[in-house]
């Protein structure tokens, strides 16, 4: 026993010496890819930006919703995690694509593949509700489970769900953006910014079913299939709940979200007099997302006036006006444009004015008859390469469509007039060429003759003379 603890002594004695001699290097290769894995989870550090308002979020944009424009940003386009904001597109695509009667079936899939600590209002598998009570216990009550059912009752898969989203954000214009499931629990694949966030805002709130969702403060579901229970649902969003501190009168709605590796995300619209807005901020703090976006509002509320962009007295154009008659365009004459309107805008005080375009969209020839004071085009008036706004152009005087009667006629009696002129056409063309014929003809003909009288007086001259006899 003594001669085996001895072994074990030296045993260890030679692996120390081993490792401290021999192998050190060991420990500083180790050592490295500690601190190359640590370097490797390290965020990039934002770019220094001025940011007067001192929000806690570390990116940050609020926007005109009427018109798209920028009015202050802090990193915009800085990649950033969504969280539950996602599910603004997912709503969105779900309102355009289904009916609210539509019957929602929850899937094993559905219930049991949202991830570890998902938010959900506890629907069971198999269980039903309308797409109406879906819609609600998304936006409200930020149900991953319900997204999941969605996501298969639009597009049959989640997967393919979620396909149909990034191509939906991309036809919307976001840059910067990719979602990799419908609910928004983390993934890195699963990104996109404030400034793309509120341009999908900005499409969404153009929808009133969708307004009328993010604008709801509490929302029952009643009894179900399965549940014998009703589930009441509070919305999230503190702007607009009444009792809470945060409360914020001009919000009229909006989203909220919230991951480890997001932080607190928020996307919201408010509206003031004639004033609409959107804000987003993202990478931010617990209830600084209230207090960040109420910093947005104020400031972007502050900073508008009116501008007057268009007097309508000073525009005059007409537009050629025709008729589709057998795929040809048969030009009817033209008309006399009015404007139908002054345009005065509020615009916030941090835009170029310089850099408004005026851009005449009138077709070029307007199909079809005209009637006084219908619409025949607009004035686009452009910023930023965006439409901020447009005044009508109206017709000044009438044009009416030549009946098809008289268009036929007049195309007959057209070619009987064409198939005479081929007939002249071609029969001068033959006449001319029988002329040339007959005094090429001619001259050949005068030409033998010519050549038989020179040849004859020739023979006559040269022939001997014959003596009489006597």
């Amino acid at each position: 026993m003594k001669y085996c603890k001895n072994f074990k002594k030296i045993i260890c004695f030679i692996l120390l010496y081993t490792i401290f001699t021999l192998n050190t290097s060991i420990f500083y290769i180790f050592a490295n890819e500690i601190e190359i894995i640590a370097e490797s989870q390290t965020e990039q550090p934002l770019p220094e930006v001025n940011d007067p308002l001192n929000l806690k979020a570390k990116s940050a944009v609020l926007i005109d919703a009427k018109t798209g424009i920028i009015v202050y940003e802090k990193n915009k386009d800085v990649k950033s995690y969504p969280a539950s904001t996602t599910k603004i597109l997912t709503a969105l695509i779900a309102i355009e694509n289904t009916k609210k009667t539509d019957i929602l079936t929850h899937s094993h899939n559905a219930i049991f593949n949202i991830g570890q600590g998902s938010s959900h209002i506890g629907m069971r598998e198999n269980e039903q509700i309308t797409m109406d009570q879906a819609l609600n216990g998304v936006l409200l009550a930020s149900a991953n489970e319900v997204c999941m059912a969605i996501a298969e009752k639009v597009s049959g898969s989640v997967d393919n769900f979620v396909d149909l989203m990034n191509k939906r954000a991309k036809e919307i214009g976001t840059k910067n953006t990719h979602f990799a499931n419908p609910h928004g629990f983390h993934d890195d694949n699963h990104y996109t910014t404030s400034y793309d966030m509120a341009l999908i805002m900005q499409e969404a709130i153009k929808n009133p079913d969708f307004l009328n969702y993010i604008s709801t403060t509490t929302y029952k579901i009643p009894t179900t299939n399965i549940v014998n229970e009703e589930r009441i649902l509070h919305n999230s969003n503190k702007l607009i709940q009444k009792t809470s501190p945060h409360y914020y009168q001009y919000c009229v709605g909006g989203k909220t979200g919230y991951t480890s590796e997001a932080g607190n995300t928020l996307v919201t619209y408010a509206k003031k007099d004639n004033i609409e807005l959107i804000a987003v901020v993202m990478q931010d703090e617990g209830t600084s997302v209230y207090d960040d976006t109420k910093k947005l509002y104020e400031y972007g509320f502050s900073m508008y006036e009116k501008v007057n962009l268009f007097d309508r007295s000073s525009f005059k154009e007409k537009a050629e006006v025709a008729q589709k008659f057998k795929d040809k365009e048969i030009s009817l004459g033209s008309v006399y444009l009015r404007a139908e309107k002054d345009l005065s805008l509020n615009l916030p005080k941090t835009i170029d004015f310089t850099k408004i375009r005026r851009v005449s969209n009138i077709p070029n020839p307007y199909i079809g008859a005209v009637n006084i004071g219908d619409k025949i085009g607009s004035l686009d008036f452009m910023y930023d390469n965006k439409i901020i706004a447009s005044v009508d152009l109206l017709s000044e005087n009438k044009i009416e469509l030549i009946p098809e009667e008289t268009l036929e006629k007049k195309e007959k009696i057209k070619n009987i007039f064409k198939t005479i002129t081929k007939i002249l056409k071609y029969g001068l063309i033959i006449f001319i060429v029988i002329i040339i014929l007959l005094i090429i003809l001619s001259n050949i003909i005068k030409t033998k003759r010519r050549k038989r009288r020179y040849y004859s007086y020739k023979n006559k001259k040269l022939k001997p003379m014959r003596r009489k006899k006597r």
